[in-house]
């Protein structure tokens, strides 16, 4: 039922026997009037039921009726759901490659000088990555560096112990 529509609901819905309210009175009090005859409600206790129940409960809870526990997932059962799994994420792989390949020209060079700067890499294991050939290119010969640069480099970077060593 739709929530606009209940406040159009006439009729409520709960309906009262015929004659209901003139005749429970004298319903109530010949129910009553039954009751003050009847001296015992019918049922019995057996005897020595309490002082036996104990016993009786303990016994049928021995461990010669130790019930069998299944268990609803097995070893097996999770090996095989692993692998299926697992086959499915590597076809996904396989087969869903990208179709653009990314090369080292479309990652920007202030990525790589980040990640070179906040790297542990010394200068020697850096010098190590380049050839000889890649020494003497003309980037690394024709570099017009002002002194001030430089001047300003060493200052900021270098100890005074390298300054000591690099004049001697």
């Amino acid at each position: 039922m739709d929530k606009n529509e209940l406040h159009n609901i006439k009729n409520p819905g709960f309906k009262v026997p015929k004659d209901y309210f003139p005749q429970v009175e004298e319903h109530i009090l010949s129910e009553m009037e039954l009751k003050s005859k009847v001296d015992t409600s019918g049922f019995n206790v057996p005897d020595s039921y309490f002082e036996t129940i104990d016993r009786n409960i303990l016994d049928s809870i021995s461990e010669d009726n130790e019930t069998k526990v299944i268990n609803i997932l097995s070893w097996r059962k999770l090996v095989y759901t692993t692998a299926i799994a697992a086959s499915l994420i590597l076809m996904f792989n396989l087969f869903m490659q990208p179709s653009e390949t990314i090369s080292i020209d479309d990652v920007e060079t202030a990525s790589i000088e980040h990640y070179l700067d906040n790297s542990e890499f010394s200068t020697y294991e850096l010098a190590s990555l380049l050839t000889e050939e890649e020494f003497n290119s003309p980037n690394f010969i024709e570099n017009n560096i002002p002194d001030s640069s430089i001047e300003d480099y060493l200052i900021e970077h270098a100890d005074l112990e390298d300054l000591i060593t690099i004049e001697q």
